[in-house]
């Protein structure tokens, strides 16, 4: 068994993902999910996850989230207002507390990796989530 595992952009781009169903929160339209979990350990889990257009609210109560995205087109409001446009290549960084609105207008794949909240740690500022969303 390897301890390692190599994927190309392409290859994750065009990953076989299991279907998951809606979000929980739709707005509006039928956006539907699919994901390919790659790791699990020690509170991070780390994988490839994909939303067809519509819109849907969505939080981050217990954990935080780093993703890359992979394709796709649309926008994250967040909670304060402030928007983050999707788009191919860029990295968005999501502290445990988040909570905002997607809206897909293409098809996004992204890789994420979501870590645990560590106990007793205070939502970053829209501006910590702002600022990383840039890098």
């Amino acid at each position: 068994m390897s301890l390692a595992a190599d994927y190309t952009p392409a290859e994750l781009r065009d990953l076989a993902l299991e279907p998951t169903g809606a979000p929980a929160r739709v707005l509006a339209g039928d956006p539907q999910t699919a994901e390919h979990v790659l790791a699990v350990r020690d509170g991070l889990e780390i994988g490839v996850w994909e939303v067809t257009p519509g819109e849907f609210a969505s939080a981050k109560p217990e954990s935080g989230e780093v993703m890359q995205f992979l394709s796709g087109e649309g926008s994250i409001t967040h909670a304060d207002g402030s928007v983050t446009r999707i788009a191919p290549g860029s990295v968005l960084v999501l502290e445990p507390g988040w909570t905002g609105i997607w809206r897909v207008t293409a098809t996004v794949r992204k890789i994420y990796t979501i870590f645990d909240a560590a106990p007793g740690a205070a939502p970053a500022t829209s501006e910590t989530q702002r600022n990383t969303a840039d890098i």
